[in-house]
């Protein structure tokens, strides 16, 4: 009989910054490399250390010490140091899909240029649930097995109850992504913290490996077992050599082997079995208990997923197409994005856009997004100027000012496109300040009229939103700062921009179609499609022109908070507070090509919990067992709601917006469905994701939270609600489907988990907002789909430039992409240093898809992996929830 085979990795699960900020973190990691780099000079047996799939680890540790680089590369290529396959180590669902797919590719080439092959696993330890995708992530990434920590419950092989859908008979597993591919997953049964601080001394080792060889072989498939030797930032283990040999000494029937993945992989595909259980899609411990899933973290610190989700969008719908459509990207403009993209990733580690870390945590993270931004916003502005160089404008009078509106969304944008439009400029050269400054406010005055015109000379309806003078200055490439002064206008233009296509106007002056803002005190938004009435109370009712007897009922709700920033728990009370008192400040306003109400409501609101919570969290008391109420202290809560409604549309967009000054609670926008449902869709990463309204049996929490990314639906024959969001990515449907429940702002005190750790930030004191939309359907798959795209339109806003008279390779007015079905939700367009042109996106539904997408109306050269390689997959078809990259030369 051959021996089984014990495989221990060194590795630490490396948090970057979490109960401690960044930095405190930081200096510990630099002793621990220190202390490997000891290791893999004077420890010959010593294998290798696991660096928790995480390349930024490498990144930090030289940033203290650099001169440390030539012997840190070293070795990595000997394979003693091992690295990647990602950058960090994400969140899979408060990322975009194509944060996760940049986190890898990045990753990947990073381990390359250090000199050695990626970890040649997908690593997801400690992620908070698995998305669905992820085995067709994989697999397009060029990785056939995967390891995690959450998500299935490994049986063994004692189990008389017969398997649940999220059960697994061993640690080693079949996972299967919706379009029916799979890849090997291993399940760390025990955790990741199996095989750690393994003892030298006999009597100690005996005792240990007796008790932890018992746990991995109930689970395990074959007779390599796997142990993970460390854990949460822990140092390495100086003397786990010696420890292995003590094992092999005192239990002959085994062999252990200090090892690596890739050696481990490679023993444990030799001998799989056939009776590999399959789970399928995503794994977020939905046969749980439910309290520790840790979804709610989708609701933590709503303003870190608000100013990522705008900064994501930034660069995948902004930066990449003007970088496509401006021409070729110079290396030092790839350089830039990448820093872009990389300081983004930084911010994207599970401890830490989850928003459940210290205070110095996020509060670093806010400046890294504003790194980001500016980076972003001198990138954009580059790349926008040399795309609007490219269009023939020479059409429009010579004292016309001509701009551009460009649509980088998937669904035509009916809506005013605001421009801000430079008319008469004074440098200081020619005039001092002050007098430039009068030349601009009085050459305001003498052109009063202005009109708005599109290429072919037709007048555009606008609205002037201001005029000003202001002082500006330029930047040129080669010479020193030109400072000015400037009249500027603001316009608001009517627009229908459609999918990927740019438009050209100019101003012009003399009189035009310019609207003025109709201001009343109408309580109702309607157009052919629906109709908004908001109620004296502030309930807002919608109804769909189809059936006007059927109202769908939208309030605010506000309950306490006793948990903390991984969970929710209602206060003990159970207090709900629904908004229902008198509306005030009502206001209405017609728009160019839509309407717009808005109103105030204040509520009076307990102004935190008592202050039994202040010890139930001192004492550490599990949030399962706590018994707080909240306080009979209540002051003023007031907010803003604003509604728009556009002409052609089947959605309203809502806004609500405070002054938080209230603590332990939670604010809740709730829409009724008027539908009986077992199930709801949300955009997940890559996928529209089917889930069940009813939770398992061995639920206990009170409460069924979940992530999204755009939208969340549920739908039947005949009707359907689509709610969009702009960074509000947690809601909550009820068991039979009667409503869905959007988190609007989570206030709480505390870190959690295994200690106590004050959080003041993340009670969310101050100005708040938070952005939303319901659309109304009929249920049908090309409604839903097309609610679907305009929900993650709404994210993308117009682009607009203004630009000179010039001629130009690029007419006036053009659509650069093409998609032939709806069901194809673009996720990149992108263009590559070496040329060549990428767009990728995925099958919104689960059913094969005819499509066709041309870029510059021409066909892709190819079908690719994310790795950009040649795959062999039908152009023009859709599988059921395929992810499909095109490229074009």
């Amino acid at each position: 009989m051959k021996k089984k085979r014990v495989f221990i990795i060194s590795h630490t699960h490396w948090d970057r910054e979490w109960y401690m900020g960044f930095e405190e973190h930081h200096m510990r990691l630099v002793n621990l490399i220190d202390d490997l780099l000891y290791l893999f000079k004077h420890d010959p047996d010593f294998d290798s250390f696991h660096l928790d799939g995480q390349d930024i680890i490498i990144d930090d540790y030289l940033a203290v010490r650099p001169e440390k680089r030539e012997e840190v590369m070293h070795y990595i290529k000997e394979g003693k140091l091992r690295v990647g396959p990602f950058y960090i180590l994400q969140d899979d669902f408060l990322t975009s899909p194509e944060g996760n797919i940049k986190n890898a590719l990045y990753g990947m080439k990073k381990a390359r240029d250090y000199g050695h092959q990626p970890v040649n696993i997908g690593y997801f330890p400690d992620t908070f649930g698995n998305m669905g995708q992820a085995p067709q992530m994989m697999k397009l990434l060029g990785f056939d097995a995967v390891a995690f920590g959450r998500g299935v419950t490994p049986t063994g092989f004692n189990n008389q109850v017969g398997q649940g859908k999220f059960d697994s008979t061993y640690s080693e597993m079949n996972w299967e992504s919706p379009n029916h591919d799979q890849v090997l997953g291993i399940l760390f049964a025990n955790w990741y913290s199996n095989g750690n601080e393994i003892p030298v001394d006999e009597v100690e080792a005996k005792a240990y490996w007796t008790k932890k060889l018992a746990e991995a072989e109930k689970f395990a498939s074959t007779r390599d077992l796997l142990f993970m030797n460390g854990v949460d930032h822990q140092p390495v283990q100086m003397d786990v050599t010696k420890a292995i040999k003590v094992a092999n000494k005192l239990f002959p029937d085994y062999e252990f082997i200090h090892s690596n993945f890739d050696d481990y992989l490679k023993a444990l595909k030799e001998d799989l079995p056939e009776d590999l259980t399959t789970v399928k899609g995503e794994l977020t411990s939905q046969d749980t208990d439910g309290w520790y899933t840790l979804a709610n973290t989708a609701s933590s610190r709503v303003y870190l997923k608000q100013t990522n989700i705008k900064l994501e969008r930034t660069l995948e719908n902004k930066l990449a197409p003007l970088f496509l459509l401006k021409g070729q990207v110079t290396p030092t403009e790839q350089d830039k994005l990448d820093y872009a993209w990389l300081e983004l990733l930084r911010n994207h580690p599970h401890d830490s856009i989850t928003g459940c870390s210290v205070d110095e945590v996020h509060q670093g993270m806010m400046n890294r997004f504003r790194k980001v931004a500016q980076v972003a916003k001198s990138l954009c502005g580059e790349a926008l100027t040399a795309f609007t160089d490219k269009i023939k404008t020479d059409g429009f009078s010579e004292e016309a000012k001509p701009f551009v509106i460009l649509n980088t969304s998937g669904v035509t944008k009916h809506e005013e496109a605001v421009v801000k439009v430079e008319l008469f400029r004074r440098l200081f050269a020619e005039a001092s300040p002050e007098q430039a400054y009068r030349d601009a406010e009085k050459f305001l005055e003498d052109h009063q009229q202005l009109r708005v015109v599109d290429q072919a000379g037709n007048s555009v309806p606008f609205r002037v939103v201001k005029r000003y003078a202001a002082y500006g200055y330029d930047l040129p490439e080669r010479t020193f700062r030109v400072p000015y002064m400037a009249a500027y206008v603001e316009l608001a233009v009517a627009s229908e921009i459609k999918p990927f296509s740019w438009q050209t106007f100019a101003v012009e002056f003399g009189q035009g179609d310019e609207r003025g803002l109709i201001s009343g005190q109408e309580a109702r938004l309607e157009n052919n499609f629906i109709r908004v009435e908001v109620m004296p109370n502030g309930e807002i009712k919608l109804f769909d022109q189809r059936n006007l007897n059927e109202a769908y009922r939208l309030h605010l709700v506000d309950t306490g908070d006793i948990g903390n920033e991984y969970i929710y728990r209602q206060s003990a009370d159970k207090s709900r507070i629904i908004f229902n008192s008198p509306i005030k400040n009502l206001r209405s306003s017609q728009l160019l090509q839509g309407q717009k109400v808005t109103f105030e409501q204040t509520m009076l609101l307990p102004e935190r919990a008592e202050a039994k919570l202040d010890y139930e969290r001192q004492a550490v008391i599990d949030i399962t067992h706590r018994t707080s109420v909240r306080s009979s202290v209540v002051k003023p809560f007031t907010i803003k709601v604003t509604l728009e409604l556009s002409a052609n549309d089947r959605r309203v967009k809502i806004k609500v917006e405070g002054d938080n000054q209230h603590q332990d609670h939670r604010l809740r926008a709730e829409v009724t469905t008027n539908q009986i449902n077992a199930h709801n869709d949300s955009e997940s990463i890559f996928e529209v994701v089917t889930r069940d309204n009813q939770v398992s049996p061995n639920w206990k929490n009170p409460t069924n939270p979940q992530h999204q990314q755009a939208f969340v639906s549920v739908h039947e024959q005949g009707k359907g609600v689509v709610i969009g969001n702009l960074g509000l990515q947690e809601y909550e449907v009820a068991p039979d489907g009667s409503e869905i429940a959007l988190t609007l702002l989570r206030c709480t005190g505390e870190l959690g988990d295994w200690g106590y750790f004050p959080t003041f930030d993340s009670q969310c004191l101050g100005e708040f907002e938070a952005e939303f939309s319901i659309g109304l359907t009929d249920g049908s798959q090309v409604e839903q789909v097309t609610a679907y795209q305009v929900a993650r339109a709404d994210q993308i806003p117009l682009i607009t430039g203004q630009t000179a008279r010039h001629s130009g390779e690029y007419a006036p007015e053009k659509t650069y992409l093409t998609v032939s079905n709806p069901a194809f939700a673009v996720t990149a367009t992108e263009r590559s240093e070496s040329g060549e042109m990428i767009v990728r996106g995925y099958n919104l539904t689960a059913e094969k898809q005819p499509l066709e997408v041309k870029l510059w109306d021409q066909s892709a050269a190819a079908i690719v992996d994310f790795n950009g390689n040649k795959i062999d997959r039908a152009q023009t078809e859709l599988d059921p929830a395929e992810i499909k990259t095109y490229r074009y030369e």
